[in-house]
């Protein structure tokens, strides 16, 4: 092949199809420096063995070379560019090395065929660099300088940004590393043997061998057990089970917790918390069509739904499956029953899935937005790419062009949804007659016919051609009743049976065009259904999906083994969960704008035992529990620290703070208060509930969070959110000082019979320090804790001094006399309720020294922290 076919094929890359044009001469060049630097961020581990530069080599690169690339360069081809086409990028010597779609772009030694040195020099007119737009062609010096740095080998220091030890996983555009093949890769061999457990522990210790780091010692029996009930469970673990705990002193010792935890029903009640926040889960529509009723009332079946599946293991690939397309699944399941002959079954429970679609910002109505959000929920939670990024322009890091955006946007505009709350799906095919299910039929129908003669007397004024605004307000006034009514009656009837926010298929689906530029008006080619480029195993040959909207196909390829995203994501979140940050920083985005995963062999390894497991994601919670990666101590070192800040390579186990759930559970749980029955409808912040079900059962209001949660970094219900953000603001302690729902908590802790019965302050003592740090305290923290008590006014009593009664004044009683009437009247409405979030709470008047003490204790950072 000549030089100049060489740099023909070089130019035109895999961007051009066989209906491109040819480039101008300037995009032409831009295009050479894009392609060549395909796999730019290419990471080898046999990098770190290269020998280091000579000095003449290294102030030769640093002086004539790196501010060369730097200013002329970087703009467009480095990781600070706003978008990398092809892939050229010029900031690493690994990314020159490897080249692009058809070759180095340099070749060491040899500046005459090195395609870099061609652009530079300019004797083609389809091959330089930089463009005339971009400054034109360097000065004679820097071609000089460049031709004689190639000459020489092209010495190079940088490192690859992406560099993550190990083999190569490295590549930007259709080579970054997420979208290459997942292969399970050999355990590597290690030195301290007696610390790895598993072979997880040999991934990790042999990056801590290399970079010359040590892993902590495990971590005592006290801090294990509570750091995995909470990372498991979202609950402190009581005495009773520390006892066992440390009683055990078999070597399945630890294995034993960990299954029980993951046989409790709290575990799914964890999981489903972090699921939820990924789903965007939240009561309530958000921004609602006009005249529509702002509530999902039945939203809370979608969270029961997931608990129920954490808790039985379900398996991955049919837990995809269903959030995309249950309803198909029982489709398919009753006419398979139908053509046997059998009883078509009766639980269509696995239709609350559905959810997962359904309960999204609902956006005025919007037919592209509410379809954008279910793109952008699909492709995050499953494949974690930022696919809805392509719904104006091909997407500028990941090589997602417009029409796979509009490929997703034909399977969800061929789904549709039911008009009526009480329309949705039922969860059980057969209701049993029941008094009050009569009831609730009959005032059904009442309410549908209201509808259908609303919908008359609109469809008389259009063809009447009336122009009454004034009656026009009227039956848009009784539309947005009638809604608030049906909805009423289908939260709060005793008869309303439990529904899911279901979506079916159109119909007659069809394909749709490419909306250029996002707008509606502006359209492009026809695209088919199908499933995304980038990851279909033969991308030129992709099948178009004719049958229903294409939802179950998506949901096959997306759980498909070969899919190269969806078990490296699923991955990299249960790490995060367990080890407070995953592989990948950014778990809901692991393409080319993603950070480089941390150890990628052990990601892979993971991956392919989750497949090999059947999905399941208990066996994948078990495999890295029982390392000692997991169970290895916090303590920190100056030495280590400053080698590795971030502890990236894992060398010790990282404080994580609890998060609002599970303080809330925790103060419930540690007083006794906490009522454990599984799933139900929600309950709101200011109810009489509030203070007795875990946090995970609150009513979320999509408008209107609760105030609380948000000052303790609750995610927007708005967007996907794979990790939560962390602040640390006033209104977080003020809460655990002055909440009457923390007081009112140390107090039940300290007013409990057997607490009462402890005749000795140093037992009393020990008695706090278990329940709420589930440890003895030390000499010193018993001194001081009496030492507090006893300087109290009411001394080591357990009965503080009485307050005298307090009048209310009449404006006082008027005032909640009228409060308590707006809340009755906001009820019937179907409003939010505003209350303060505790509301309800009565504060049980002054305190005792122990509740004063209690009630210290549940601020400190150790309550706060899982060490």
């Amino acid at each position: 092949m000549s030089m100049r076919s060489r740099v023909r094929r070089f130019l035109v890359g895999s961007d051009l199809g066989p209906t491109s044009r040819p480039r101008s001469p300037q995009a032409t060049t831009l295009h050479l420096l894009l392609a060549a630097g395909a796999s730019l961020l290419t990471a080898s581990s046999a990098l770190a063995a290269e020998p280091a530069l000579a000095k003449a080599d290294l102030d030769f690169f640093e002086s004539k070379v790196r501010p060369v690339l730097s200013e002329h360069c970087y703009k467009c081809h480095s990781h600070t560019a706003d978008k990398i086409k092809a892939g050229l990028l010029l900031d690493s010597r690994d990314a020159l090395l490897h080249g692009g779609n058809s070759g180095p772009a340099v070749i060491p030694g040899k500046p005459d065929e090195s395609l870099l040195i061609q652009a530079i020099r300019y004797t083609d007119e389809d091959l330089q660099m930089p463009p005339e737009d971009h400054g034109g062609k360097l000065t004679d010096r820097q071609i000089a300088d460049l031709t004689e740095w190639v000459r020489r080998g092209a010495p190079d220091p940088r490192v690859p940004l992406s560099t993550a030890g190990g083999k190569s996983y490295g590549g930007v555009g259709r080579k970054h590393w997420a979208f290459q093949p997942v292969q399970k890769p050999a355990v590597p061999a290690v030195k301290n043997t007696a610390w790895v457990q598993s072979p997880v522990d040999a991934f990790v210790l042999a990056r801590l061998e290399t970079a010359g780091l040590t892993p902590n010692p495990l971590a005592d029996k006290r801090t294990l057990i509570r750091r995995v009930t909470f990372d498991l469970t979202g609950l402190p673990p009581t005495e009773a089970e520390i006892q066992r705990f440390l009683a055990d002193t078999s070597p399945e010792a630890f294995a034993k917790v960990v299954d029980r935890l993951l046989d409790s029903p709290a575990y799914g009640e964890r999981m489903a918390r972090h699921w939820m926040d990924v789903a965007r889960y939240s009561d309530t529509k958000g921004d609602p069509p006009r005249r529509d009723d702002p509530r999902f009332p039945h939203a809370w079946t979608y969270r029961d739904y997931l608990i129920k599946s954490f808790n039985t293991d379900k398996p991955y690939n049919r837990f995809i499956t269903e959030q995309l397309a249950a309803d198909r699944v029982v489709a398919e399941a009753a006419a398979k029953a139908k053509a046997a002959k059998q009883e078509i079954p009766d639980d269509q429970s696995i239709l609350a899935a559905l959810g997962f679609l359904r309960l999204g910002n609902q956006h005025d109505g919007r037919r592209n937005d509410i379809i954008d959000d279910r793109i952008d929920v699909t492709t995050k939670a499953f494949l974690g790419l930022t696919v809805s990024c392509a719904r104006c322009h091909d997407h500028k890091f990941d090589p997602i062009p417009t029409k796979d955006y509009y490929s997703l946007y034909g399977v969800f505009a061929n789904t549709t949804e039911p008009r009526l709350a009480m329309m949705e799906p039922a969860l059980t095919a057969r209701l049993p007659v029941t008094d009050d299910l009569t009831d609730y039929m009959a005032k059904g129908r009442e309410l549908v016919q209201r509808g259908e003669e609303l919908q008359k007397q609109f469809l008389e004024m259009r063809r009447a051609r009336e122009r009454d605004p004034q009656k026009r307000r009227e039956l848009v006034r009784a539309e947005g009743v009638l809604q608030r009514e049906i909805t009423n009656l289908e939260m709060n009837h005793p008869g309303a049976p439990p529904r899911a926010h279901g979506v079916t298929d159109v119909p007659n689906p069809k394909d749709y065009p490419v909306l250029l530029r996002g707008e509606v008006g502006n359209t492009g080619e026809m695209v088919p259904r199908r499933f995304l480029e980038i990851l279909s195993a033969d991308p030129k040959n992709r099948p178009a999906w004719k049958k229903g909207s294409g939802r179950l196909e998506l949901a096959q390829a997306i759980a498909d083994p070969k899919n190269p995203l969806t078990a490296r994501v699923l991955v990299n979140r249960i790490w995060q969960q367990h080890f407070g940050a995953g592989f990948v920083a950014t778990p809901d985005d692991l393409g080319n704008m993603g950070g480089a995963p941390s150890h990628p062999e052990l990601l892979d390894w993971l991956a392919t035992r989750l497949i090999e497991s059947g999905w399941s994601l208990k066996q994948l919670h078990r495999t890295m529990l029982l390392t000692s990666t997991y169970q290895q101590g916090s303590r920190a070192d100056p030495a280590r620290l400053a080698a590795d800040p971030d502890n990236r390579l894992l060398w010790h186990s990282s404080l994580r703070r609890l998060d609002f759930e599970e303080v809330y559970d925790s103060l419930l749980a540690i007083s006794g208060s906490l009522d454990r029955t599984l799933g139900g409808k929600p309950v709101t912040a200011a109810s009489d509930e509030f203070g007795k079900r875990r946090a995970l059962y609150f009513l979320i209001d999509r408008r209107n969070p609760p105030e609380l949660l948000t000052q303790f970094d609750f995610p927007n219900p708005d967007t996907p959110t794979g990790r939560r953000f962390e602040t640390t603001v006033p209104q977080q302690a003020l809460f655990l000082m002055n909440s009457p729902l923390v007081v009112e908590t140390a107090r039940k802790l300290t007013h409990r019979p057997d607490f009462m019965a402890l005749g000795d302050d140093t037992q009393r003592v020990t008695s706090l320090y278990l329940a709420i740090f589930q440890r003895e305290p030390s000499a010193e923290e018993t001194r001081l804790a009496l030492g507090y008590v006893r300087a109290n006014p009411s001394g080591t009593s357990l009965d503080a001094p009485p307050e005298p009664p307090a009048m209310k004044t009449a404006r006082e009683k008027l005032r909640e006399q009228r409060q308590a009437q707006r809340q009755a009247l906001a009820g019937k409405l179907g409003a939010p309720d505003n209350r303060p979030v505790g509301s309800t709470i009565e504060h049980g008047g002054p305190v005792d020294a122990w509740t004063k003490l209690a009630h210290a204790l549940f601020q400190t950072n150790e309550a706060m922290f899982v060490n």
